[in-house]
């Protein structure tokens, strides 16, 4: 099964009806999954977290992104944060998602870690903690410093890695040739999940690290890869999410919309074995 979605429901003008914002029932009306990134800045009240559940359909599903303190992201502007401060957010956002997942719609808690986040044994034992803070609940992790797959040799134990903790790692499509980027190397680590996570081609603001690195139009032959992509990892996972993520200039759901086409699923989930991108 191969799930499209995006990053949150709100900033999508082709989604809106003419309205300032998408709301939840239009992008439901659009997508099967969608990517709930306020959670990096702060948990949501378990209220929110249920009002969700109702206002979606029974198969919808959430990806969740982890707060800041929980992936060791520097916000200076927020303040310092404290051992106990980072665990208090551990306990409260296990707590949020509990209507997600008891209604079966968490499809996973994405961990995005920092630049500053390298491959060396803290790291390697923080991931540990973090699978410990979490229990058994379905956990992605997205690196966004090359340690971590640099070589072949690399890129097949950081895999093998987290594999050996149930997480899934994020493939991710974004410029790679500077210092900051991460190669597309599509991996399944967990037969339950497999995550595509698609920020745009944009090398140039990439490099400066601005906003505008997610402003990106992808091509019909990019999209075509992707979806190439997709259904080659359903082959060895039982979900494939694609997320878009390149959005600052409103081009993520016209390509979302446009990939499900190339998969035959306009607005619907359809096994794999279905999918004929000809």
């Amino acid at each position: 099964m191969i799930k499209v979605g995006l990053t949150t429901w709100t900033d999508h003008p082709d989604l809106s009806n003419g309205k300032k914002q998408a709301t939840l029932p239009d992008y439901v009306a659009n997508f099967p999954i969608v990517e709930v990134d306020s959670t990096f800045y702060s948990i949501p009240k378990v209220e929110w977290v249920e009002k969700w559940v109702r206002e979606t359909p029974a198969n919808f599903q959430f990806v969740v992104k982890a707060n800041y303190m929980m992936t060791k992201t520097p916000m200076p502007q927020l303040g310092p944060v404290t051992a106990e401060a980072r665990a208090a957010r551990f306990n409260e956002l296990r707590v949020a998602v509990k209507p997600l997942l008891t209604a079966h719609k968490l499809a996973t808690i994405l961990f995005q870690f920092p630049p500053s986040f390298r491959c060396n044994p803290d790291s390697l034992q923080y991931l540990r903690a973090v699978r410990q803070h979490m229990g058994k609940l379905p956990l992605a992790v997205e690196f966004r410093n090359r340690s971590w797959l640099d070589g072949a040799e690399l890129s097949r134990d950081t895999a093998a890695f987290l594999q050996s903790l149930q997480m899934s790692e994020v493939v991710v499509d974004e410029p790679h040739a500077t210092a900051n980027g991460i190669p597309f190397q599509p991996v399944v680590t967990n037969p339950q999940l497999a995550f595509l996570r698609l920020h745009g081609q944009n090398a140039t603001e990439w490099a400066k690290g601005t906003r505008e690195r997610y402003r990106y139009q992808y091509s019909d032959a990019e999209l075509a890869r992707f979806a190439e992509t997709a259904m080659t990892l359903a082959d060895q996972a039982q979900t494939v999410v694609v997320i878009f993520n390149n959005n600052t200039g409103h081009d993520a759901a016209p390509n979302a919309l446009s990939l499900q086409r190339m998969l035959h699923q306009p607005g619907t989930e359809l096994p794999a074995q279905q999918l004929d991108l000809f």
